[in-house]
C-alpha cells in the first residue's frame, strides 16, 4: 500500500490512485470491475484526482464515473469488457432517441462534471458477442410494439417493457446530465451499440480519439444526443454504422422531452468506413441548429455528408455549415439530404413535419462515388435555403434535388458518367451560379428542370461536346432568366422538350416508371 499512501501526499497536486493498489488484476486472470469500483470511490472521497491504470490486461464490467476524476488508461493498458448482464445493471437513458431504462454504459455516469477519459491505452467489446445476447426476437418484437404505443399514447405495462429491455444494448461511453466532459488520446476497439454516447450534456470536447468498432452492427462512432457546446476534433473513425452522428430524439417520445442539440464544431477528422461520415438524424425531433464541419476526409464512407428525418420526427434542422470535404468511393451519395429516411405517408403540416433550413455545404471534392448530391424534400416542406459552393465531383451520377427553396449552386462542376448531370425538379427560388461538366454527353443535356419556378442560370459555361446545356420542361421557358452564360460551344444553349427524365429513377416520392 506504499503508492496509496504516496498518493496522500502529493504537495498540492490532484490525488492519484492505481488501481493495482486496490487489486486490479493486470495478467487478466480475473475481472476487475470491483478493484476499478473501489478505486473510484477512493477518489471520490478525496474530493478528486486520477484514477491510474498502468499497462496490463485487464477484464471488467460497468465502471461509473464520478465527479473531478481522469480515469487515466496508459500506453500497453488493454481493458476488454465482458458481455455479462450482470455487469450492467438498468439504468435511466436513451435508446435510439427513446427514454428508456438500458444497461448501464460501459463507462459511464450521471449528473457528472469535471470529467476527463484519457491516456492512450486500450478499450475493447465484441459487438457479436452482445447481438447473440440480446437477439431473442421477442425482445425486439416487444420493444418495436412499445414504440408503437408510444407513438399513439398509449399505456405500456411494466412486464413488456421489461421484455423490451433485454433487446438492449448497452453504450461504450456514455455520460449523462453531464458538464466539463474531456474524452482524448484513447484508443476503442469494438462496441455493444454506440461507441461514445453524450447524452443531455454541455461542454464537451472529443479530440485525438481513435475508434475501430467496423464491422459491428449500430456502433456510431460519436453520438451527440441532445447536448450543446460540443468540440469533436483530430480524430480517426473506422465504423460499423455513422462515424460521427448528431440527434435529438425520436418522435412522439423526442417531442416531449424537447430538448435541442447545438453549438456542435467538428473538424481535422479522417473517416474510413461507416454508412455516413458525419450525420445529422434521423432522430431530429428536438432540433439540431448551429453545427459546423470542416476538414473532413471520408473515403470508403456509404455517404459523406448526410442530413436526414422522417415525417413523424419533427424538429428543425438549421444553421449548419459543411466545408473543406474530400468524400471518395461511397456506394450512395455522397452529399445527402433527405426527409425520405422512412417512407412515411404524407400528412398535414404540424409539429410531426421536419423542417431543413439555412444549410451551406462548400468546398468539396468527390471522387468515385455513384451519386455526387441527393437532394429530397417534402412537397409540404421543401428544403429551404440550401447553398453548394466550389463543389467539384467526379461520380457514376451528378446531382438529383426536388422540393427545394431557395436552392443555390455556385460553382458547382459535376463530371458524371452517366445521366443529366444537374437534374432538377418541383423547385421555386434556384440560383444556378456557375455550373457546368467537363464531360458533356451526347444527346444528354447539362442541365434539366422541370415544373420549377423563379430560376437563375448565370456564369455558367458550357463545353465543347455539349449538345443542350439547359432542358426545360414544356412551357418553362418564362421561369428561367438567363445572363452572363458562355454557351458558345453548345449546339443548343436552351430548348423545351417532353421528356421526362426522372422516370427510370427511382425516388421515395415517386417510384421509378410512374409517369408525371
Amino acid at each position: 500500500m506504499a503508492f496509496r499512501a504516496a498518493a496522500q501526499d502529493t504537495g498540492g497536486a490532484r490525488p492519484f490512485f492505481n488501481v493495482l493498489d486496490y487489486g486490479a488484476k493486470k495478467d487478466a486472470s480475473a475481472s476487475s470491475t470491483a478493484a476499478f469500483h473501489e478505486t473510484i470511490q477512493a477518489c471520490k472521497k478525496a474530493g478528486g484526482g486520477t484514477v491510474f491504470i498502468p499497462a496490463g490486461n485487464y477484464v471488467s464490467g460497468a465502471i461509473e464515473l464520478v465527479s473531478n476524476m481522469t480515469l487515466y488508461i496508459d500506453s500497453g493498458a488493454v481493458i476488454r469488457f465482458v458481455a455479462n448482464r450482470d455487469e450492467y445493471p438498468l439504468v435511466q437513458s436513451r435508446f435510439e432517441g427513446v427514454e428508456t431504462r438500458a444497461p448501464a454504459a460501459m463507462i459511464g455516469g450521471n449528473h457528472l462534471e469535471n470529467v476527463a477519459i484519457t491516456g492512450h491505452g486500450t478499450i475493447t467489446a465484441d459487438n457479436a458477442e452482445w447481438r447473440k445476447l440480446t437477439g431473442d426476437p421477442a425482445w425486439r418484437t416487444a420493444w418495436n410494439d412499445l414504440l408503437a404505443k408510444l407513438e399513439l399514447k398509449q399505456t405500456v405495462s411494466d412486464e413488456q417493457r421489461r421484455t423490451a429491455e433485454m433487446a438492449l444494448r448497452t453504450d461504450f461511453i456514455r455520460p449523462v446530465e453531464s458538464k466539463n466532459i474531456l474524452i482524448e488520446g484513447i484508443h476503442i476497439v469494438g462496441s455493444p451499440m454506440w461507441v461514445l454516447h453524450m447524452l443531455y450534456c454541455e461542454n464537451v470536447t472529443i479530440r485525438n480519439v481513435v475508434v475501430e468498432s467496423f464491422p459491428g452492427a449500430n456502433t456510431d462512432g460519436v453520438d451527440i444526443d441532445s447536448c450543446r457546446h460540443v468540440r469533436i476534433s483530430d480524430s480517426y473513425f473506422d465504423t460499423g454504422d455513422d462515424a460521427i452522428c448528431l440527434k435529438s430524439g425520436k418522435d412522439a417520445d423526442g417531442r416531449r422531452v424537447n430538448r435541442v442539440t447545438e453549438d456542435i464544431s467538428i473538424t481535422n477528422c479522417t473517416i474510413h468506413r461507416g454508412h455516413g461520415a458525419v450525420v445529422l438524424g434521423s432522430e431530429t425531433s428536438g432540433g439540431i441548429r448551429n453545427v459546423v464541419a470542416s476538414n473532413i476526409v471520408a473515403q470508403g464512407t456509404d455517404r459523406g455528408i448526410r442530413i436526414k428525418s422522417t415525417r413523424g420526427r419533427g424538429g428543425v434542422m438549421e444553421n449548419l455549415r459543411f466545408d473543406n470535404w474530400v468524400i471518395e468511393d461511397t456506394p450512395d451519395p455522397a452529399i445527402e439530404v433527405t426527409n425520405y429516411y422512412t417512407r412515411a405517408p404524407a400528412e398535414p403540416v404540424s409539429g410531426r413535419t421536419p423542417i431543413f433550413r439555412n444549410i451551406a455545404i462548400s468546398n468539396v471534392t468527390i471522387n468515385r462515388c455513384r451519386i455526387a448530391v441527393s437532394i429530397e424534400g417534402l412537397p409540404e416542406m421543401p428544403v429551404e435555403g440550401l447553398r453548394l459552393s466550389d463543389i467539384v465531383a467526379n461520380a457514376r451520377e451528378g446531382l438529383r434535388a426536388f422540393n427545394t427553396a431557395g436552392l443555390e449552386l455556385h460553382n458547382v462542376r459535376i463530371n458524371a458518367e452517366s445521366g443529366i448531370p444537374f437534374l432538377i425538379r418541383d423547385s421555386t427560388g434556384l440560383d444556378l451560379d456557375g455550373v457546368q461538366t467537363r464531360s458533356p454527353k451526347a444527346g444528354t443535356p447539362v442541365v434539366r428542370l422541370d415544373r420549377s419556378k423563379n430560376v437563375s442560370v448565370r456564369n455558367s459555361v458550357a463545353w465543347p461536346g455539349t449538345g443542350v446545356f439547359l432542358s426545360l420542361a414544356p412551357a418553362m421557358k418564362g421561369s428561367v432568366v438567363a445572363t452572363a452564360n458562355d454557351m458558345s460551344a453548345a449546339q443548343k444553349a436552351s430548348e423545351e422538350e417532353e421528356s421526362d427524365y426522372w422516370k427510370s429513377i427511382n425516388t421515395p416520392d415517386r417510384p421509378a416508371g410512374r409517369g408525371r
